[in-house]
């Protein structure tokens, strides 16, 4: 089963048993993602028609229609009204309750989250972590220098994300595959977290773009939120080095001295 059919049976039968759509869903990571999705719908669907039933309804309801039959034709009309409005009240709530809207995801997350449903990683291609160089000449192929690589990195690739040039990576977290994207060229903006239809996600300014995470869980997040800002700042202060050493450089009798050739950019 390919990601196509895995969404057209996942769109009419989301709890579907067959043994080409568990296995599709347990090796291709966008369309497990898109599975929770479904699932906390599902959830939100249950909760919001899941009424409980008033003590004695049936001998309140019997005893309504008793008192407006012996009140007469106008009480009666008055009791129906009662009733339908009631009935819309409840409709207005139950919908009110099933279309409560998440925290809104920002623009730069949603381009990020609709590259991800394009751009599907399957476990085959995130199953060990990549070489660092190959982070790193990705990063610098991107215009961006990196003195440092954190651990984990599990995939990366060159992406755009709407009108943004992106470094795509996947590193998993206690099991769980987290997408983290570095958007280069995007304004940084304020640091905020998010979740929608069971994807949480997280923006953080970093450097001169802005990196974006999105998972089943947000449980990992600190972690790598930590780890990417340990190799940027490592990034500054190395660059700030080189450029304390290319001045004295250029002072008459300065002493030679190795230039390094990987430096960070801010």
């Amino acid at each position: 089963m390919n990601c196509l059919e895995f969404r057209r049976r996942l769109g009419s039968e989301p709890a579907s048993t067959l043994d080409s759509f568990i296995a599709h869903r347990a090796e291709c990571f966008g369309c497990a993602a898109a599975h929770s999705r479904a699932d906390e719908f599902e959830a939100r669907l249950r909760r919001a028609v899941s009424v409980a039933v008033p003590v004695n309804l049936a001998d309140r309801i019997l005893l309504a229609q008793t008192t407006e039959l012996r009140q007469g034709l106008r009480k009666r009309r008055r009791g129906f009204s009662t009733l339908i409005l009631a009935a819309a009240a409840s409709i207005v709530v139950a919908v009110l309750a099933l279309q409560r809207p998440s925290q809104q995801m920002p623009a730069l997350a949603a381009m990020v989250d609709a590259h991800l449903h394009k751009h599907v990683v399957t476990a085959s291609e995130a199953q060990s972590e990549v070489a660092r160089q190959d982070v790193i000449d990705t990063f610098a192929q991107r215009g961006v220098s990196l003195a440092a690589v954190p651990d984990g990195v599990n995939f990366v690739h060159k992406c755009p994300a709407g009108p943004y040039k992106t470094v795509h990576m996947v590193m998993p977290q206690e099991g769980i595959p987290v997408s983290v994207v570095y958007v280069v060229d995007a304004p940084p903006q304020s640091r905020v977290e998010f979740s929608r239809d069971g994807t949480y996600g997280r923006e953080v300014p970093m450097g001169k773009g802005t990196l974006v995470m999105l998972a089943a869980s947000s449980n990992g997040f600190d972690s790598i939120e930590n780890a990417w800002k340990s190799a940027m700042d490592a990034g500054v202060a190395q660059n700030r080095e080189v450029k304390t050493l290319f001045a004295a450089k250029s002072l008459p009798g300065a002493a030679s001295w190795d230039w390094r050739t990987r430096v960070a950019a801010p």
